[in-house]
Parts: C-alpha cells; structure tokens; sequence
C-alpha cells in the first residue's frame, strides 16, 4: 500500500471512530437527562430477561398482571412491556423492539388503546415509550412516524424533541445528582417486578351491569387501520398472541366498541377474552377490589392473574422453569415480592377500613353537628333543598351550619350543592325552583334537584333520593366510592334541628 493510501485510510478509520465517539457520547448524554420511572424501567428491564410470555398494554398491564405471582403459580416467566396511557401506534412497535431480544411463547395485548383512541395529540402516551427506547432504535423512530401520520398535529407542536429527546429534557440538569439516572447512563437496567406496579389505593364501587350488547360501535378509521396492521405483522410473523380487556368499570358503549374489535380480531384468527364476562369466574369484587374506576388495587390484580394464567395454561403450550438453576433468580424476586405485598396488604385494607369507617359514622349518628363534620370534606358533595317550612334555631352553633348552606333568618328556602364548605350551585340569586348537573368529572353522574310546587327532588341519574319530607332534605354523595351514601331530613324540633332517615 502506497504511502498516500495508508494515510488516507487512517484518516477514514479516524473520521469513523470519532463518529462512533461523538454518537456513543450523545447517547449517553440523551439517556442521563431522560425522565425517569416506572415506565423508563418497563422499557429497559425487558432487555436482561428471558421471557416465555410477553404482555404489552398500558397500566392495564402493569396494575394487572403480576409476573412473579405467574412465575410461582405456574412456572412460566412472563414481563409487562407496558408503560402508562400506551397509544394504539405504539403497540406493533413494543413488539418489534421486545423480539429484538426475546422469542417469547406467547404475547397477550391489552386492547384498552383501541377503545379509547382518539385522533387528538397525546404527546404524554407516546413519550412514555419512545423515551425509553434506544436512540438508534428503529422502532423507535417507525413509532413516532406512524403517530404523526394519524394525529391531527397543531401548527404549534414542536416535532423534533420527539426524535431527539434531548432537545426537551435537556433542562433536566437534576439529574446529574440522581443515582437513579446515572443508573440508566446507557439505558439498560433490571427491572426486579417484571413489569408489575404497586398500588396503594382503594375505591369502591358498584359492578357495572347491563353493559352486554349486540352493537357494533365504529371505530375511527385510523383506529381500526391501526388494528389491521398490527393483525397484519401478528400473522405474518406468525406470532402466538392472546388480546385481552381487563375488569374494570365497563360501560355498554365500551362494550359496543369490543364488539367491532373483538370481530376484527377474530377474523384475523387470533383468540380475544374480554374478563368483564367473567367476573364470578374471577371472583372480582367491585366493593373491594379496585383503586379507581379503571383499575383493580393488588386484590383484583391477584384474581385477574390467576384467571388469565390458569386461562393461558389452558390453551397455550407454556414451559414450566420452576426447579431450573438458570431460572433461580425468579425465586429470590419473588421471595422479595411476597415480602413486599404483606405491607400493600396492610396499607390497602387500612385505606378500605378508613373510607367504611366515615361513611359508617356519617349514615349511624344522629347529631347534627357530628354529621356536618364529617361531611366538612371534598371527597363528599351535598345536595340540599329547603321549603322554608322550619324555623330559625336559637342555637348559634345550628345558626351558623345553616349559614355555611347559604340559608338566614329570612330565607329558610332553596336549592344548594355544597362540597367541602364550598356552595358549589345555588338559586338564590335568579329563585329557579330547579337545577341539573354532573356529580363527577366527564358527565358522569348526573343530578337533578327540584323544589316544584314544594316538594323536594333530589334524582341522580334515575333514582329519587329525597325523603321528601317538610324542612330541609340532604342527600350525600361519597364522589370517592361514586354513589350516595346517605340520605337525612332536617327539620326543627323544641327549637333545635334534628336529622331523621
């Protein structure tokens, strides 16, 4: 080799390596300054793992499916590639980067993104994802395309900090004192819980019913153009795959939309299980298995997974490890696990013996002073009328509650909604003799409250609550177990006021 040849390629090895260097340094810088998280370790965690079943949704996976109760149950390991609010893009490109280092079984896909896909920007669902994935991941990049070619994109949104994460975070200079992002330098980690995510909360609520139907709702179409060609790599690649929906508080126009997805599904060969037909089966308990209207607390994920598990063992050829040496470290995770649920548990139970407890004392006393303080709170919203038909207490204390519902001395009459000491409506001002609303936030739970020709109406969605009694009638509406909770008369006797149920 020529001397001029020899020194040109040391300057082409030189250019490359630079390259390399300068890329490789610019990843690590992007990786440091990234959020981080639960949803950041789901994306990472998948990477140091070896998987026979992988389960791809948003948090109807992570608050759901519990990996290492599978693992102990049955002897299958399994991991939740989910991160919250998941977008219908980003489910054929989860499966795409999750087979670049697995070769699973079987895949379950929750199909909740479809349902409630909508062709708006939600910058926070797609993030969630393409933040944790590699840089130089093309599934990555495939995702964000197919995002902006189906949203409808405002003229102000800012396209390039989505490929180039570091352009938003790049603010992030706290993070050069976390541990935790040090930890993510080169984005890989371990995430012991497979997935899984504790919650600590409690709700309760009625199971829903008469959600069953035959209508096939129609999906937007670049909705079901999403679900077609995700079916469409599933049988192409010739990928084992279950979709789910999980128990949550379902509606009939849900269900309407989980008809047209299940039949789509279906024709495409695949198995479909919506477990909101199967709450018996499951033994869900809506009074004390769920920590908000769309997700079950630990209670309802360990019901959840062992249906779904004793449903996958059923139908599915899934290995057994349990008694393998390579797969020891699911057993130390798991040990781990259990230690960590007696403390959920407890903290579970004690919010659920709290909520009974107030709503116990509220619905038992009779003191009118005791029942006002408990109300005095923003989880509960009172809906009042008044036919002026009492009169005034000499009581200061009573005087003074009165006064808190926007009633005096000389005007003992009215409509109010109270929540928190706060008179949220009222018709004192234009004597409207009725009034309507919703009770909690998206329309849901409406009311009406009527004062016509003297006789109160309290309804609430279809059902009259007023006792319809002379004086003052209050219903109390608990919004955190969304339903009434009590429903009291109050009217004067020897001078004082008194509640009667």
């Amino acid at each position: 080799m020529h001397l001029a040849d020899r020194e040109k390629a040391v300057k082409i090895i030189g250019f490359i390596v630079f390259t390399v260097i300068i890329v490789k340094v610019f990843c690590n810088v992007t990786y440091l300054f990234r959020n981080t998280g639960l949803d950041r370790n789901n994306i990472v965690g998948i990477e140091n793992e070896k998987l026979d079943m992988v389960y791809v949704d948003g948090s109807a996976a992570t608050m759901y499916w519990q990996p290492l109760k599978a693992w102990s149950d049955c002897g299958f390991t399994s991991y939740n590639y989910a991160t919250h609010m998941i977008q219908a893009e980003n489910i054929k490109f989860y499966l795409e980067e999750a087979r670049k280092s697995q070769d699973p079984e079987l895949f379950v896909i929750g199909v909740r993104a479809f349902e409630y896909y909508s062709d708006e920007e939600n910058e926070s669902g797609l993030r969630r994802g393409s933040d944790g994935m590699d840089i130089t991941s093309m599934s990555r990049y495939k995702m964000i395309n197919e995002y902006f070619h189906n949203r409808d994109i405002s003229a102000y949104t800012h396209i390039a900090p989505y490929y180039l994460d570091i352009e938003k975070y790049h603010t992030n200079t706290g993070n050069l004192a976390s541990p935790e992002a040090w930890g993510l330098i080169n984005n890989d980690g371990v995430n012991p819980d497979k997935g899984w995510e504790w919650p600590v909360s409690y709700k309760y609520m009625d199971r829903p019913v008469d959600f069953d139907t035959e209508v096939r709702a129609e999906l937007l179409p670049n909705c079901k153009k999403i679900l077609i060609d995700l079916l469409e790599y599933c049988k192409e690649e010739e990928l084992k795959v279950v979709f789910v929906v999980c128990p949550y508080q379902i509606s009939e126009w849900d269900q309407e939309k989980y008809n047209t997805i299940e039949d789509i599904i279906e024709s495409y060969g695949f198995d479909f299980i919506n477990t909101n037909f199967y709450y018996d089966e499951m033994g869900i308990d809506f009074s004390t298995d769920f920590m908000d209207v769309s997700h079950v607390n630990l209670f309802g994920a360990e019901k959840y997974t062992e249906f779904l598990e004793k449903y996958i063992m059923d139908n599915y050829d899934m290995p057994d490890h349990r008694g393998d040496e390579e797969y020891d470290s699911w057993n130390e995770d798991y040990k781990r696990f259990m230690e960590e649920r007696v403390g959920h548990v407890d903290a579970i139970t004690e919010l659920r013996l709290e909520d009974l407890g107030t709503t116990d004392q509220i619905t038992q006393t009779d003191s009118l002073f005791e029942w006002n303080d408990l109300i005095e709170d923003d989880r509960f919203t009172i809906l009042l009328t008044a036919d002026g038909s009492f009169n005034w207490p000499e009581s200061l204390a009573e005087q003074k509650i009165l006064e808190k519902w926007g009633f005096s001395k000389s005007d003992t009459s009215g409509i109010r909604v109270i929540s928190n000491n706060n008179i949220i409506c009222s018709n004192a001002a234009d004597g409207s003799d009725e009034m309507d609303g919703w009770l909690l936030e998206g329309e849901s739970q409406p009311y009406y409250i009527s004062m016509k020709e003297g006789i109160s109406t309290i309804m609430i969605i279809a059902d009259d609550f007023s006792l319809k009694q002379k004086g003052i009638n209050a219903v109390v509406f608990d919004k955190k177990y969304g339903k009434v909770i009590d429903s009291v008369a109050i009217y004067g006797e020897n001078d004082g006021l008194i509640i009667e149920r």
